[in-house]
């Protein structure tokens, strides 16, 4: 027999070597963690969901590798989503903030802040009622007024995650900036349910970069989110400078502590810990006990006067759904901090005798941060 060619032989090795026939190299598919130059890119997409007149002009670089393919209805409450698609086949799901409009509807979505649960029915509208399942950790509340927002986008955000899948995509990132991160908090947890329960593939990566986050659930949630995207699978990335992710502002009582805790008995347990109560002790912890549920009712008082009834006018056959005796707002997710070096302070010198309440807050100060990180 004569021997193999030299170049029929090496064909062979290198057919072997590189392993044809396989699955295709997959080395884009999204990866879990906080990546600075996945962000970077994101940033100028973040910043054009809003329209140029909301912000005083786009001030982050023009977006680049990426290409808007859809934007939605504006809701009643002023929430938008944007899709755009990289060159690499992710698909960015991208929430809008909050804007100034004339008849502050966007704000009434932020200030609508009793919480629901995590599991129900919401009737929006005379005409359509959102079924939505965001926790399912028992006692977990979510911001009304972001579940609004979000029940308002999710038929056109389930539809386009069903195009794009359709498409071929199987990378999808949900973005958002500010409000669109309390809905991006909500939007993540819907969608990953839907996969979980069968009513969406569950073969499609998800991640989530939250930016400027506001707290958007009690402890509860927070858990439960933490638990549906735990690996690095969602990131909030807060300027430490910046007051939005404080809120919503959190009153915590006994009743949201888990119900085994010293608040059963807290006379037998400051005795069981040798700290003997006084004689006034009863009447002391009365009092104690009695100052947060109070301030947390005036709180509800003020929203069902002012805000309540914009939400009614904007929303006709809205029913408020039962409102969860809880303001015990928590951060979620894998908090990534941003911390301003010197330069960061010579474009936003945080001087609050010439500040602006934004300047911290807005998708660039976010860029030069994630960039100089």
């Amino acid at each position: 027999m004569k021997p193999l060619p030299i170049l029929f032989v090496l064909s062979a090795f290198l057919f072997v070597m590189t392993g044809c026939g396989e699955k295709k190299n997959t080395s884009s598919e999204l990866k879990p963690g906080y990546d600075k130059a996945e962000l970077t890119l994101l940033l100028p997409v973040m910043e054009r969901t809003y329209d140029s007149t909301d912000i005083g002009g786009f001030k982050t670089p023009e977006p680049t590798k990426v290409k808007r393919v859809f934007r939605s209805n504006v809701s009643p409450l002023m929430n938008r989503f944007d899709v755009w698609l990289t060159e690499d086949r992710k698909a960015i799901l991208a929430i809008r903030g909050s804007i100034i409009d004339t008849a502050a509807l966007s704000f009434t979505a932020a200030f609508y802040v009793p919480m629901a649960a995590g599991i129900g029915k919401i009737k929006m509208s005379d005409s359509k009622t959102f079924e939505y399942k965001v926790a399912e950790l028992p006692g977990a509340g979510v911001h009304l007024g972001m579940l609004l927002a979000l029940g308002h986008i999710s038929d056109q955000l389930i539809e386009q995650i069903k195009k794009q899948y359709a498409g071929g995509i199987r990378d999808f990132i949900i973005l958002g900036h500010s409000q669109g991160s309390g809905i991006g908090f909500l939007a993540t947890s819907y969608i990953r349910y839907l996969q979980k329960d069968g009513k969406l593939p569950s073969d499609f990566r998800l991640k989530t970069y939250n930016i400027a986050a506001p707290k958007t659930g009690n402890v509860q949630y927070a858990y439960d989110y933490e638990k549906i995207t735990m690996g690095g699978w969602a990131m909030s990335v807060n300027n430490v400078l910046d007051w939005v992710p404080c809120i919503g502002v959190t009153l915590q009582t006994q009743l949201d502590f888990p119900k085994i805790s010293p608040f059963m008995n807290l006379k037998g347990f400051f005795t069981d810990v040798n700290y003997k109560p006084g004689a006034k002790f009863d009447e002391a912890a009365q009092k104690f006990l009695k100052v947060v549920p109070d301030a947390a009712d005036e709180l509800g008082k003020i929203i069902h006067e002012y805000v309540y009834p914009k939400v009614l006018n904007a929303m006709p056959g809205y029913v408020e759904p039962e409102i969860l005796k809880t303001t015990d707002f928590e951060r979620a997710g894998l908090n990534i901090p941003m911390v301003p070096n010197a330069d960061y302070y010579k474009l936003f010198p945080n001087d609050v005798k010439n500040s602006q309440v934004w300047e911290n807050h807005s998708v660039y100060p976010y860029y030069i941060l994630v960039t100089t990180n």
